[in-house]
């Protein structure tokens, strides 16, 4: 997880991630954001995830729970009061594996 600026560029049609402020010219809707970096196994890619400050808490949370007692962290978002907000569960269910290749950490992190 890193702090990160984060804003909106009409150029690239996307939201652009910049550690300084002064690198913020040419975006719009610039804020403070937490920026997690997931592994997501039914696309054996990294995704980005932002998160508000509430989300942050809710998040090391549940990781505080999973380095205790194990199990899956899941990601979903919930609707709450008419807009989306990321969520997370720690499941202790062993969840099937099909389709999910086996990867050391060191191997994702060459690519």
């Amino acid at each position: 997880m890193q702090e990160k600026l984060a804003g909106w560029s009409p150029e690239l049609k996307r939201s652009v991630y910049v550690d300084d402020f002064k690198d913020t010219d040419g975006l719009k809707r610039v804020r403070e954001i937490n920026l997690l970096k997931v592994y997501n196994c039914f696309f054996g890619s990294e995704s980005l995830i932002e998160l508000s400050e509430m989300e942050k808490n809710q998040f090391e949370e549940v990781m505080d729970m999973y380095i205790k007692h194990g199990g899956e962290i899941l990601f979903t978002r919930k609707r709450s009061g008419g807009r989306f907000i990321n969520y997370f569960i720690r499941d202790d269910r062993v969840r099937s594996k099909v389709g999910i290749k086996k990867r050391s950490l060191a191997e994702m992190l060459e690519h």
